[in-house]
């Protein structure tokens, strides 16, 4: 009997050094792709960071963070219904992720287009007449819903993107590796992208904060300034950058899911690497994009028209 026991200890201290090792290699595996997909997706949190202050920056400044966690949240919520949806696309029918990645390329095209027409003149502005700055009315609040609806639309196209294409990636792995990796650029992709948008947004109140409090300090003061003068410099620049990186990822998704287009990539063979680099991530995804998003324009305003 004791030595049917000592089996029995014996054989659970071999599996629970073999359940260690495999769940270290799982972890391994999960950090090492969460690693990689996070590099081809970069250029989808750079959008999402530059996009979502345009929405937020005419809040009233007391109901700026509270719209902003408000977007957060509903942003976990996009991620945690696409992840399983879309495991469950590449386990059981994988030919559904070409068109989505397409069609979600082809957004990103049709804004990044519309907003750079839009700043240049050949596209009339949208007007915005929501009054976000009227304290304590239904209209703030009706304003509020819009706009908290506005950036998750655009959050959503997005999210779907990031989940294609990190699922995409893994799509080799164990389904344990799969969810880990979607679940740790979920939470990166929501918590990153919307604290930098928070700190983005609270730049000119820290800098006011400082002229106030730190008046005596001329170190204060002159930071206080930049702070306070730069915010709408910045969140002029997040709109170019938002519109182009819109264009760089659209076209880059586009040209990486048709055949037809490879070949666009291939001419930055032979040159030297700064050069293929700006070809390959700027130059090409661009051109295919606003190809694209010119056409998308003009059809939508003839449909509208």
């Amino acid at each position: 009997m004791s030595g049917l026991i000592g089996y029995i200890a014996a054989l659970a201290d071999d599996l629970s050094v073999i359940a260690t090792k495999v769940a270290a290699g799982s972890l391994d595996d999960i950090a090492n792709q969460t690693a990689k997909s996070l590099s081809q997706t970069a250029g989808l949190l750079v959008d999402d960071t530059a996009a979502i202050p345009q929405y937020v920056s005419n809040t009233a400044a007391k109901r700026e963070l509270p719209v902003i966690w408000k977007i957060t949240k509903k942003s976990l919520i996009n991620k945690a219904l696409i992840i399983p949806v879309a495991i469950l696309i590449t386990y059981f029918a994988p030919w559904v992720m070409l068109p989505i990645l397409l069609l979600g390329g082809s957004y990103l095209a049709y804004e990044g287009t519309e907003s750079i027409g839009e700043k240049i003149g050949f596209i009339k502005a949208h007007a915005h007449t929501q009054k976000h700055s009227i304290p304590d009315t239904d209209d703030l609040a009706a304003a509020e819903d819009k706009t908290i609806a506005s950036a998750v639309r655009t959050d959503t196209i997005l999210s779907i993107e990031i989940i294609a294409l990190t699922v995409a990636s893994v799509a080799q792995a164990s389904i344990v590796t799969q969810l880990g990796v979607l679940v740790l650029i979920g939470l990166i992709a929501t918590f990153a992208v919307y604290g930098i948008v928070g700190l983005i947004i609270k730049m000119d109140d820290v800098g006011f904060y400082l002229r106030d409090k730190k008046n005596h300090s001329r170190v204060y003061q002159t930071i206080s300034k930049w702070l306070i003068l730069g915010m709408p410099k910045i969140l002029q620049a997040l709109g170019w950058i938002g519109a182009v990186a819109m264009l760089m990822v659209g076209g880059g998704i586009i040209i990486h899911n048709v055949v037809y287009l490879h070949w666009l990539l291939d001419l930055a063979q032979g040159l030297p690497i700064i050069l293929s680099m700006f070809v390959v991530y700027f130059l090409a995804p661009v051109f295919v994009s606003t190809i694209v998003g010119v056409i998308l324009v003009a059809i939508i305003a003839k449909t509208n028209s």
